[in-house]
């Protein structure tokens, strides 16, 4: 596997990650939406994607302790988070 095969994986992983997150929040699972952003979080920090790591960060801090409600804002920084993954340039074909 290649460099750009090996980074369009890990990409991938994140971007199911996130529209698993998104559909959590749709359900408001909210705590399987946390878990789904831990995920994404430590998996971008490990990746070196600073930007998306950052915004998973942010997005947990909205979203708070497992079986609390969340703060206002948290559609606002998973769509921040989503424009971090999108900047990245994933490119499925």
């Amino acid at each position: 596997m290649n460099s750009r095969e090996y980074k369009s994986l890990l990409v991938a992983g994140l971007v199911r990650e996130a529209a698993a997150m998104g559909d959590a929040a749709l359900t408001l699972d909210i705590d399987e939406a946390r878990f789904r952003a831990q995920l994404i979080a430590t998996q971008a920090n490990e990746a070196g994607y600073v930007d998306v790591a950052l915004e998973a960060t942010r997005l947990l801090l909205l979203l708070g302790p497992l079986g609390t409600a969340p703060s206002p804002g948290y559609g606002a920084a998973m769509l921040r988070m989503a424009d971090a993954l999108d900047a990245l340039g994933f490119d499925p074909t």
